[in-house]
């Protein structure tokens, strides 16, 4: 798989900022993310990732109440 998870990080956002505009949630619960491994992987990206996921959810949140 390309990604841990098996769907690219462009679709889980489109997916969240779909999701926070449609469906009225009450928070969002990202958990933590490793960005190195036992085994010696790697990935910078993690955080950068994170605060991404949070700003399009905020960003649905706000078109829904405009």
């Amino acid at each position: 798989a390309a990604t841990p998870v098996g769907i690219t990080a462009l679709h889980a956002r489109q997916y969240l900022n779909y999701v926070s505009m449609d469906c009225k949630p009450a928070y969002l619960h990202i958990c933590e993310g490793a960005t190195k491994l036992s085994d010696g992987r790697q990935d910078s990206s993690t955080g950068k990732l994170m605060s991404y996921l949070v700003s399009d959810f905020v960003k649905g949140i706000l078109q829904q109440l405009a």
